[in-house]
C-alpha cells in the first residue's frame, strides 16, 4: 500500500512539472532548444499517467489481498 501510495504523489508531481514544461516550451517556440523542452514536457506528462494507473492499480491490488488474507483466516 505504501509503495502505490508513493507512485501517486509522485505522479502529482509530475502532473503539475509535465504541463508547465509544455506551456514554457510553447512560449518560446523559436528557441533552439523547442523541440528537446517539448519532448520532455510529453514524457514527464505520459509518466504522470504510467505512474498514477501503477499507483491505482498498486493499491488495489494490495487491498484485495486484504481482503483474501482477512477471509482465509
Amino acid at each position: 500500500m505504501a509503495r502505490g501510495s508513493n507512485r501517486l504523489i509522485l505522479s502529482l508531481f509530475f502532473m503539475f512539472l509535465g504541463p508547465t514544461i509544455v506551456f514554457s516550451a510553447f512560449k518560446n517556440e523559436g528557441h533552439e532548444f523547442y523541440y528537446f523542452v517539448l519532448i520532455l514536457g510529453t514524457i514527464f506528462c505520459l509518466m504522470a499517467v504510467y505512474l498514477l494507473y501503477s499507483g491505482i492499480m498498486t493499491i488495489v491490488k494490495s487491498l484485495s489481498e486484504e481482503e483474501n488474507n482477512n477471509f482465509q483466516g
